[in-house]
């Protein structure tokens, strides 16, 4: 399948057929990311290296990035997930990072690889948390035209809660992200 899209993206890639799509300082972008959510497991508890003990879950987002030159970009995310334990109590989440993109082009294809830090809101049962949250993460897109293009996000979460519970000082959860994304370039 992905052999067949790479030999027929330039019959779809609509317009725009030249050397790599170039951005330049003030380029921004717009994102809508919706995908699938997985927890992998904790660090930091009881045992030190445990199950999450939670379902597969849902993810999405909406991204903003201004470009600083054709290959780096910063800017904005704001998401939601939801998971369930196994009694189906919630594990919701609210992610606000800000994040640091650099691009390796090649026309019709992006991957930016990804690094962002914020504060992740956490709701689960009736405790409520605010956390640190690492996202590293990467992605392949193809530029369908000069304004639109469309792929995969694979992020990394790494949501630190700090407590006096553990003997890390802090308990951390590891999920991965996996996300379909519409991006549209202004």
């Amino acid at each position: 399948m992905a052999l067949v899209l790479c030999a027929l993206s330039p019959v779809f890639a609509a317009g725009d057929t030249s050397a790599a799509s170039q951005y330049s300082l003030g380029d921004q972008t717009l994102s809508l990311n919706l995908g699938g959510f997985i927890p992998l497991f904790l660090v930091g508890g009881s045992p030190q290296v445990g199950n999450a003990n939670l379902s597969l879950g849902g993810v999405g987002s909406i991204d903003w990035a201004a470009y600083l030159s054709a290959h780096w970009r910063i800017g904005a995310s704001l998401g939601g997930t939801f998971t369930f334990d196994p009694n189906f109590t919630a594990l919701l989440m609210v992610p606000i990072i800000a994040k640091i993109s650099y691009l390796i082009d090649f026309y019709p294809w992006e991957v930016p690889l990804t690094f962002g830090a914020g504060m992740n809101i956490v709701k689960y049962s009736a405790d409520s948390t605010i956390d640190l949250l690492l996202k590293p993460g990467t992605g392949l897109f193809w530029t369908y035209n000069s304004s639109w293009s469309f792929g995969f996000n694979l992020n990394y979460w790494w949501d630190m809660q700090f407590t006096n519970a553990s003997s890390l000082g802090f308990v951390a959860g590891n999920f991965l992200e996996l996300s379909f994304s519409a991006l549209y370039h202004y």
